[in-house]
């Protein structure tokens, strides 16, 4: 099953058109390189020809959008060609029945692969030209090769190499004991005090209550929360001096009932194990192929709606050759975008703790005039990973949602299938944040108000 959820990463036809746009581009360069050593030249005639002005302050070649349609003869027979391109130059338009000739240079083997000697010559390319040709191939090769490999889900070896990690990214929530409930730092079996802040840790009895969430104090016999029984499964330990047990609390008039916690707030320390239910991974499958939806339709935008622009606005300012650069651009970065977005959520879940919260007043420039500057305040989130690495969430002005949820000394697990963040201990708070949808929700749902998927309780 998982074999073949990695090879529908890419569907097959988008696949194929990205393969295409690439080599297209490849072919664009390496044609002209050709051309430029092994063409042979001819006299030619042109018989369209358009130069529209763009920008009076645009730099060398750079001024007008020159299109042109032309024809030659090689070997006995009659071929076409036509370009577009920008250049400085400004022939004088070409009335119908009106031609003028041209140099033309095309292959001997595939005369059908041909270009005005202008464009492929050496002499009249330029350095920049030639090297941005030579170097143009290898680029869009390496893209290419990034692109299949991303559809075919990587090497196996690394594949193999992650799959023993699956099962360290379960824990369950009887193994609260295993984490300091002061700071949240893992404890090795059997430790009598936190190594990270020397909280003395209760080896006979939970130090939370099983019932509400509420902290236990030490030698507790029952939850000043809600009156429940604190079992004990071994004696206290000889030597600790605890108060003695005390009957649970009655209910008068003035304590008509103790504190009833809302259904489903009960044992809210410790990471859920909702997070490998089949009904979040379908969740988590379902984002993903929306995501991609998305990317892809962005991508389409820009292959599709940009040439379609310069081709139909005869007044466009920059002219359809930039445009449609721009869209190929544009495009490709997108797509990029795309790939390492899948290779982020192909990620194991990590964990760490909470060392650092700030904030920065920050300014960035909103185009335009020179004074129009935006104000806003950046607020940065610092964990660091039971692996030794920082991670950083960094949110803008109102978006300062997991600064306001999460404290220093909070242990936090990241979800890298949603991108959102878990609680280690949720006993205090009064809402949670859904790990599918970023909605806040308040603690005693179950479910989110706006996704209905299940709250990692």
């Amino acid at each position: 099953m998982a074999k073949k959820k990695k090879g529908k990463n890419i569907p097959l036809p988008i696949l194929i058109l990205i393969c295409a746009v690439l080599l297209f581009a490849m072919y664009l360069s390496l044609s002209t390189l050709a051309l430029a050593i092994w063409g042979n030249t001819v006299m030619g005639t042109v018989d369209s020809y358009q130069a529209r002005l763009d920008d009076t302050d645009a730099g060398q070649n750079r001024s007008r959008t020159v299109s042109k349609s032309y024809w030659f003869m090689a070997n006995g027979k009659e071929y076409r060609g036509y370009v577009m391109y920008q250049s400085d130059e400004a022939w004088p338009e070409l009335d119908e029945g009106e031609t003028r000739s041209e140099r033309i240079r095309y292959l001997d083997l595939f005369p059908y692969i041909n270009k005005p000697a202008a464009l492929c010559e050496f002499d009249e390319m330029g350095e920049v030209a030639i090297i941005y040709h030579i170097l143009a191939p290898i680029g869009y090769l390496l893209l290419l090769m990034l692109v299949i490999r991303t559809a075919r889900g990587g090497k196996k070896k690394k594949t193999a190499a992650r799959k023993p990690a699956a099962p360290q990214i379960i824990e369950r929530r009887s193994d609260t004991d295993m984490f300091c409930p002061n700071c949240g730092n893992r404890l090795t079996e059997g430790a009598a005090f936190c190594s990270g802040c020397g909280t003395k840790m209760q080896a006979s009895a939970p130090s939370v209550c099983t019932a509400c969430g509420a902290e236990l104090a030490d030698g507790a016999e029952f939850c000043i929360g809600c009156g429940a029984a604190v079992n004990r499964s071994a004696p206290e330990p000889a030597g600790s001096s605890r108060a003695a047990p005390t009957a649970p609390p009655q209910a008068g008039p003035s304590q008509a009932a103790p504190f009833a916690p809302p259904q489903g707030v009960a044992g809210l320390v410790g990471f859920s194990d909702r997070c490998n239910s089949p009904e979040i991974l379908a969740a988590a499958q379902k984002n993903k192929k929306f995501s991609i939806g998305c990317m892809w339709i962005l991508v389409f935008v820009s292959l599709i709606g940009f040439p379609v622009a310069g081709l139909l606005m005869d007044d466009f300012p920059f002219g359809e050759a930039l445009v449609i650069g721009i869209g190929i651009g544009i495009a490709l970065v997108m797509l990029v975008v795309n790939l390492l977005a899948l290779r982020k959520t192909k990620q194991p879940i990590w964990e760490g703790v909470v060392v650092n919260k700030y904030s920065k007043e920050k300014s960035e420039h909103r185009g335009g005039e020179d004074d129009n500057y935006r104000t806003y305040t950046e607020y940065t989130t610092i964990i660091n990973t039971d692996a030794g690495k920082k991670r950083n969430i960094v949110e803008k002005d109102s978006g300062r949602h997991m600064y306001d949820y999460l404290s220093v000394g909070d242990r936090v697990r990241f979800h890298p299938k949603f991108g959102t963040y878990e609680k280690y201990d949720k006993s205090k708070d009064r809402i949670i944040y859904c790990n599918v949808c970023s909605m806040m929700n308040p603690m005693q749902n179950d479910r989110c108000k706006r996704c209905n998927n299940l709250l990692f309780k």
